[in-house]
């Protein structure tokens, strides 16, 4: 009995060790999570602060390019150049802004999938716990106290039988004096 005791404690033991390894890893990965959804939203912030430093820039360069047309029919060509330049870089800005919400997107969702992860990592331990303790009350009150009164009932019995076996002997010394007066 003694043995599946132990056995039972030592399985539970290396289960709580198990989990608890279990909860460091996924709390590193959260944290390395955290930090690329920050490095993200920097990123994110650089983007926005040149894009919204290029469009006066932009402006300036569509006056100059009224003026250079002005002058000659060569800088009319330079500024159809450009014009097609300044329209390169507003859907290259596009496509970067579009690439960073999208990581952004999927940084968020690999964040409340990692929460839901860590959520049911503290419910199976929350459940493993609770079916510990039950376990223990159970083995407690299903074998210990039982085996308890077992041995009480066979201390009982051994007692007994020890009054009963004892009888009325006779000491030694005595014994032989009866015998002597038998013979």
């Amino acid at each position: 009995m003694d043995n599946y005791l132990t056995y039972i404690l030592i399985v539970v033991t290396l289960l709580l060790i198990v989990h608890t390894v279990v909860f460091v890893g996924i709390y590193l990965l959260v944290r390395r999570a955290f930090k690329i959804v920050e490095r993200l939203a920097n990123l994110q912030d650089r983007a926005e602060y040149v894009l919204s430093s290029a469009e006066p820039i932009l402006k300036s360069a569509q006056v100059l390019v009224g003026e250079l047309r002005e002058s000659s029919t060569y800088l009319a060509q330079g500024a159809e150049h450009l014009n097609a330049i300044t329209e390169m870089a507003r859907d290259e800005a596009a496509d970067i802004k579009d690439l960073l919400g999208d990581t952004t997107a999927l940084a968020r969702r690999e964040i409340d999938r990692t929460r839901s992860r860590v959520e049911q990592v503290q419910r199976t331990l929350a459940s493993a716990s609770d079916n510990f303790e039950k376990t223990t009350a159970m083995v407690q009150h299903s074998v210990l106290e039982p085996a308890r009164e077992f041995s009480y009932i066979m201390y009982g019995i051994r007692r007994g039988l020890e009054t009963l076996m004892a009888g009325n002997r006779l000491p030694v010394n005595r014994v032989y004096q009866d015998e002597e007066m038998f013979i």
